[in-house]
């Protein structure tokens, strides 16, 4: 009876093992893209965690922390450089999710406000100078 669940739910040997390339594979291309939240990033690494660990494949916890500091894009490379200063053997998921949720909303939210801020009076007047020439144009 047990054996009939288990082959249900995990599947037979050929397909767990399948399904563990499968995670491993996606664990491996796992990276976080510019734009998107370290709150989402770290549900979907969760989740390839989780799904490791039921099919008896689990990731130690240096690993875990590595893995997620290069699949940041570069402008966390200040928060990785510092975080890397530290032993990443003994950090935890958990205290590195904090550390980089809590760099994105004090540091990076800023510096993204302040980018558009500065991409906004440029592209303003790259859309006057078309304008002006749209205007020569229809004067001729």
């Amino acid at each position: 009876m047990w054996d009939k669940l288990e082959v249900t739910y995990k599947g037979t040997n050929k397909v767990k093992e399948t399904r563990i390339n499968l995670f491993v594979h996606e664990y491996e291309l796992f990276q976080m893209k510019d734009g998107e939240s370290a709150e989402d990033r770290f549900s979907m690494f969760s989740k390839i965690l989780g799904d490791l660990k039921y099919f008896g494949r689990t990731i130690k916890r240096g690993e875990q922390v590595r893995k997620i500091l290069r699949s940041l894009p570069t402008i966390w490379q200040p928060k990785v450089i510092a975080i890397e200063c530290q032993d990443l053997d003994k950090m935890s998921y958990d205290e590195l999710r904090g550390d980089l949720i809590d760099f994105e909303k004090t540091h990076l939210d800023r510096q993204i406000q302040q980018e558009k801020k500065t991409q906004l009076p440029s592209k303003q007047l790259w859309l006057n100078q078309k304008i002006k020439k749209k205007r020569k144009e229809e004067n001729k």
